[in-house]
């Protein structure tokens, strides 16, 4: 799989004349090999239901009288660039208006649509997958491989499916012996449909080629999901547009979950400043090389959406904002290929733990994945995301964040990764079953709080903020432990009541009463660490610091071992140590995207400028002899100490973005 690639969107309307007028073979194909691109991803059919070439099937978009596809396929492998096909699956403007007997109706007999934002008056029709669009939708993918059995790969766009009761999801339920007017076997149906229509697409596919990369895009990959990627995937794209509603915080989050799967992947951030199809809008280049170093730093390859002009013309100012980033990319891919993730912790995923389905649109968050992954990449941890099949014997510390029910195949594994010296920290609810705890962390359960509006937390000495020695408001309930033969890890204060139109006090909360609860903050034993509170999902929604603070040090203890890379890299930096065959490679990231807008119900967070820091002090576990430390790609030899209990020492001199520290080992 190519590193250096782009995802050429070409949404475009009926009512656009001129299409490709001012296509020109050896000009596109250059100005991606001057862009240092290597694969371009082009268009067969788009949201708007047209095709870009010839077809027996549906319909060339009105405007165009060549064939694009093909042409623009020739023009990227003359310059030996890839050129995988796109055809989009759940949006079909024309298959939509030609076929309204296709379209998907949600309860109450609404036609389901997709709008951008609150104030949109306009968006995509929604298909639905128990219709005959199936059907059409497999005759167009089998022309594409027809006609173009050269082409690199196929990518299915918008590959999930709204509940529906057309007349056909009806037919296909009552066969299936399943109630459309019940809501749990609407959701069942809705997911049967989107396993066929995976199955259809795949077979349509590898008819023809059966090593045909295949990817299906839902702009989410759900956790928890592998034996569903091995059946139908060949590669991950793992769609992310941090200045969009995605956020800076879910590329890492999905990287984290995807690297350990062994299954090829890459980050797709876009060019935009916002969303996708901004065609005039532009990020600065710096942010662009940041968000691909980010990529690269967490084992993915790189993909930067574009959107083609109408007119086939290439835009001069997103080809130099993307061929700085690729030219940088590219210097530094030597140190990238075929590595691994050093990693001491394992987050299991509550989504990749919770029951799963292929019915509807995949959430972007989950507040308790993503406020811990926010925890462990600004205190510097090195981390995998886990599911429920994953191997844990590698990881010190197994992290069970909020929600995390333990059942009995899990509880297995876990006493089995306890019983190999592993260690385990449980928060919220994670591991509370109806009759209590799972595992003897030296506290007994009983019951949640009903202050719902937050109980306060006052931990003892070594896992409190810096700045806080006092009870800190929580933001929402604690989880009731009593100690039973564990250490406790602090005190909680409830608040005189929860405000209410009977009781009210203050803006926001009532103060803490003066005097302790009977029950703890949490408590340890052995190998187990438990608190009580949902810290992760609270810090995701309140971002309070003294939280993170209490966090970190919570995780720190429960690892119970110096953590394996120190950095003095702020809050905003980000860490990273991948292995490769005769060395390892540190990355060291900082940015800081600044909130400046709200667009579409978003907020807007561009990447400004990059700050350099200077003189950044690293603490890194060598595990092995070390030969030499230096900067790549620039080469540039650091002077290195042992540091003790195999520790090596070394100050990086700069970091602007992104730097990569190779550690050779002896």
């Amino acid at each position: 799989m190519r590193f250096r690639q782009i995802h050429l969107d070409f949404h475009t309307s009926e009512h656009i004349p001129g299409i490709g007028s001012r296509f020109d073979a050896e000009t596109f194909g250059q100005a991606f090999k001057d862009a240092h691109v290597d694969s371009v991803t082009i268009f067969s059919k788009c949201h708007h239901g047209h095709s870009y070439h010839p077809t027996e099937v549906g319909r060339m978009h009105p405007h165009l009288d060549f064939d694009l596809t093909r042409a623009q396929l020739d023009a990227l492998h003359a310059k030996d660039i890839k050129a995988p096909i796109y055809l989009t699956a759940t949006w079909d403007e024309l298959a939509a208006r030609e076929h309204p007997e296709w379209r998907t109706v949600l309860p109450g007999n609404i036609l389901g649509e997709h709008r951008h934002g609150p104030d949109a008056e306009v968006g995509w029709a929604y298909l639905d997958f128990s219709s005959p669009y199936v059907d059409y939708l497999c005759a167009q993918t089998e022309e594409v491989m027809r006609r173009y059995p050269d082409c690199d790969g196929i990518f299915m766009d918008i590959s999930f499916q709204l509940p529906s009761i057309s007349e056909w999801a009806k037919k296909r339920m009552e066969e299936a012996g399943l109630d459309w007017t019940d809501e749990a076997d609407r959701e069942k149906h809705t997911a049967a449909m989107v396993e066929e229509y995976f199955t259809k697409v795949r077979d349509a596919v590898r008819k023809h080629d059966p090593k045909m990369p295949l990817f299906f895009n839902s702009g989410h990959m759900r956790r928890g999901m592998r034996k569903h990627y091995a059946d139908f995937y060949t590669h991950l794209e793992l769609e992310s547009l941090p200045t969009a509603h995605w956020g800076y915080e879910h590329f890492p989050l999905s990287a984290r979950y995807a690297d350990p799967l062994g299954v090829p992947f890459l980050g797709m951030t876009g060019k935009f400043h916002t969303l996708w199809g901004e065609v005039g809008g532009y990020k600065k280049p710096e942010a662009l090389v940041y968000e691909c170093g980010a990529m690269i730093a967490q084992g993915a390859r790189c993909s930067i959406g574009d959107h083609l002009h109408p007119t086939g013309q290439i835009d001069g100012s997103t080809m130099g904002i993307i061929g700085a980033a690729y030219e940088w990319v590219e210097a530094r891919e030597e140190w990238c290929v075929d590595s691994t993730n050093r990693a001491e912790i394992a987050l299991m995923s509550v989504e990749a733990a919770s029951a799963r389905s292929l019915s509807g649109i995949p959430g972007k968050t989950v507040a308790a994945d993503e406020g811990a992954v926010r925890v462990l990449l600004e205190s510097k941890f090195l981390f995998d995301v886990v599911d429920l099949e994953s191997d844990l014997s590698g990881y010190r510390l197994v992290i069970l964040p909020d929600a995390v029910e333990v059942g009995e195949a899990l509880k297995a594994k876990i006493d089995a990764f306890v019983a190999g010296g592993g260690r385990v920290l449980l928060t919220g609810k994670s591991g509370i079953g109806a009759d209590g705890n799972v595992f003897d962390t030296g506290a007994t359960w009983q019951g949640t709080s009903a202050n719902k509006g937050g109980d306060y937390a006052l931990p003892v000495e070594g896992l409190r903020a810096s700045f806080v020695n006092d009870p800190l408001f929580m933001y929402g309930p604690a989880e009731k432990l009593a100690l039973d033969g564990g250490e406790s890890l602090g005190a909680v204060y409830e608040p005189y009541f929860d405000r209410s139109p009977r009781r009210y006090s203050g803006h926001v909360n009532a103060p803490s009463k003066p005097e302790p609860e009977a029950h703890v903050l949490g408590a340890a034993k052995g190998a187990f660490t438990q608190f009580a509170f949902p810290i992760f999902s609270l810090y995701q929604r309140v971002g309070a610091v003294a939280m993170l603070e209490m966090a970190e040090k919570l995780i720190e203890r429960a690892l119970g071992a110096p953590r394996l890379i120190e950095t003095g890299l702020p809050r905003a930096g980000r860490a990273t140590l991948r292995r490769q065959e005769s060395r390892d490679v540190l990355h060291l990231l900082c940015a800081n995207p600044t909130l400046r807008g709200h667009l579409r119900g978003n907020p807007v967070q561009p990447i400004q400028e990059l700050i350099p820091l200077n003189d950044v002090a690293v603490t890194v576990a060598a595990d092995g002899p070390v030969a030499g430390v230096r900067l790549v790609p620039e080469g540039q030899a650091l002077e290195f100490e042992d540091a003790g209990e195999g520790r090596v020492r070394f100050t990086v001199p700069r970091v602007h973005g992104h730097q990569m520290v190779e550690i050779a080992r002896g």
